[in-house]
């Protein structure tokens, strides 16, 4: 790796013009110099072994840890730097540029969260005394939106939204965000949290930005965050492979989209919420939670519940296959043999504990459920 920064740099040999000046409180310890770089010292080390003894450790510059975050408006990333110390065997976790301004500028709380240290080239990873600015989080956010790194919630406020009810139905429009939580009562930068992608709903209303006249497809409304279309980690435990995607066995398929031949029916005591295919795959309705927030959740596949158990050898084996469902708010693992016995080969009294359904071909997270390979014993 090309060194650029001070930070990726482990060599004892000092860097041009570098300083250093022992941490506060962990004097004889560590050092910090005026580049952001901690050197752990050379000191006496304890033995733990029954025989004791001890020994001199090295000196030797410590390892930052780096967490990166993207600016969502810029798309960039956002580094940091963090430093962790350690005391009479207790760790302390520190901001490795608060710590380099607190012994090289000047000293303040390190634990007061209103203090902040900014970088004058907006670099996290610059980390040298010259590049670190003491500031607040107003001043920080103030020239955020004057250098366009961040888009300020009064601009986003001032922009025109349409509400829609829990059906996608258009229901009203406003001027701007604030007129909107103003006119309703609602908390206007609640809903401009929603129009820019942070959930679906507010108060149980569909918002989006701009002024529409088309009713919402709520169909073709999607998870803010999208999953993959194969439960990798199912197919992994069961040892499925595949290398064609669009021969993805049922059992591991998250797809929206129906497989050939795929048909779907209301799950018995959960209509108008789930859907049990031939497949044996489950779909979850899009619909509006309950409680105060009242979110939208757009529909999905159901990720299928494998019942792992050990065999006579000690072998861990597949058994049967379940899918987690809810019903006012009461959530429950559904056996799917028997959803799919019930809807897709034979009536029966599915409430009856009593009745079992058997695997012909005694594979069953495997086998083909759609193909009325079931056996229904009392």
């Amino acid at each position: 790796m090309k060194t650029i920064y001070s930070y990726q740099n482990h060599s004892l040999i000092n860097l041009p013009g570098e300083k250093w000046k022992p941490i506060p409180e962990f004097e004889s310890l560590y050092e910090i110099s005026n580049y952001g770089r901690v050197k752990s010292l050379s000191r006496e080390m304890m033995l733990n072994s029954p025989g004791g003894g001890s020994y001199m450790s090295k000196e030797k510059i410590r390892r930052a840890k780096v967490d990166v975050k993207i600016n969502k408006t810029t798309k960039q990333n956002i580094y940091s730097l963090g430093m962790t110390l350690y005391r009479d065997a207790i760790a302390y976790h520190y901001s490795l540029p608060r710590l380099t301004y607190y012994v090289f500028k000047g000293k303040f709380n390190l634990d007061h969260s209103t203090e902040l240290i900014s970088f004058k080239d907006h670099d996290g990873r610059n980390t040298h005394i010259s590049n670190l600015v003491k500031t607040t989080i107003s001043q920080i956010k103030l020239a955020s939106y004057k250098e366009k790194r961040a888009i300020s919630h009064l601009s986003v406020l001032s922009k025109p939204v349409t509400q829609f009810d829990g059906q996608g139905k258009v229901i009203a429009h406003f001027p701007s965000m604030y007129e909107a939580g103003r006119l309703t009562g609602f908390n206007g930068r609640n809903i401009a949290e929603v129009v820019s992608g942070q959930g679906h709903m507010f108060k149980g209303y569909f918002w989006r930005a701009g002024i529409h006249h088309r009713n919402l497809s709520l169909t073709k409304i999607r998870r803010n965050t999208e999953r993959g279309e194969i439960n990798t980690a199912l197919a992994k435990r069961l040892k499925i492979r595949y290398t064609d995607k669009s021969k993805i066995p049922a059992i591991v398929n998250l797809s929206l989209a129906s497989m050939a031949g795929e048909k779907w029916k209301a799950a018995p005591g959960y209509q108008g919420l789930y859907l049990v295919s031939n497949y044996g795959r489950v779909k979850a309705l899009g619909k509006i939670t309950q409680g105060l927030q009242q979110k939208w959740m757009p529909e999905q596949i159901q990720k299928i519940i494998v019942d792992f158990r050990k065999d006579r050898k000690g072998k861990w084996v597949a058994g049967s296959t379940f899918a987690s469902m809810a019903v006012e708010g009461r959530k429950k693992q559904v056996s799917i043999p028997r959803l799919v016995y019930f809807l897709f080969v034979k009536r029966y009294d599915i409430a009856d504990t009593n009745l079992r359904v058997y695997y012909k071909d005694g594979n069953p997270p495997l086998t083909s459920i759609w193909r009325g390979v079931f056996l229904l014993l009392v």
